[in-house]
């Protein structure tokens, strides 16, 4: 079983439209889908925006399903202009940027306690086709200079509202895991969230070539 997520409709629907014995249900307040996406079984669910709606949805594909793995796909900007606009990337490691305790325990930003780490790591064997890019995440769809200076300051190129949370549940519960990111938008190349309406749809629509090739690279 792969279990894909994804924050928006948008985002989600060019992979659900091909999904075959198709059923759309809601399991505690959150979309999902069941069926075959290109033979496999699968089910996608639409987490919503943000970090705890990320993370819920990861945890209850995880106790509904049991996954063998689990595909976090969607759109995310760019941090700087190591990246491209409608190019996909998979992401070797993830942090939460909004993240910071340094205040009371001297640690890095983005630094959890209970795993000892900053980062959580994500799949990139089977994904060669792709550029690895460094996600940061955080609640918050920004264009502000400081946040972009956390951002590359912590070595990350790429930003979104999700991708660590889920990374903190599948390590949390042992489930490998692939971030795909499409970019939809770069700062300092015009209005952040002018390019992200912009290139939304067409971002959501490259994915289902993208998460194929990956799944069959893979053998799953």
């Amino acid at each position: 079983m792969i279990a894909f997520i994804a924050a928006l409709n948008d985002e989600a629907s060019p992979v659900t439209d091909i999904f075959t014995e198709k059923n759309k249900t809601v399991l505690y307040g959150k979309t999902v889908y069941t069926g075959k996406f290109y033979g496999k079984a699968a089910v996608l669910a639409i987490s919503g925006i943000g970090k705890v709606s990320a993370a819920l949805t990861c945890q209850i594909l995880i106790n509904a399903f049991c996954p063998d793995i689990i595909i976090n796909f969607g759109s995310c900007g760019g941090a700087d202009g190591t990246v491209t606009p409608l190019n996909y990337y998979c992401i070797d490691k993830a942090c939460q940027y909004d993240f910071d305790v340094s205040d009371v325990d001297d640690v890095e930003r983005g630094y959890i306690q209970e795993y000892d780490r900053v980062f959580f790591t994500a799949q990139t064997k089977y994904a060669g086709f792709l550029r690895t890019a460094t996600l940061a995440t955080a609640d918050r769809f920004t264009n502000k200079e400081a946040d972009i200076a956390a951002i590359k300051k912590m070595g990350c190129s790429v930003c979104d509202m999700e991708g660590a949370a889920i990374a903190q549940a599948c390590a949390g519960c042992n489930i490998p895991l692939y971030i795909v990111k499409g970019i939809s938008d770069v700062h300092g190349s015009g209005v952040q969230y002018e390019q992200f309406e912009k290139n939304l749809k067409a971002v959501g629509a490259g994915f289902p070539a993208v998460l194929k090739k990956i799944i069959e690279n893979a053998g799953l």
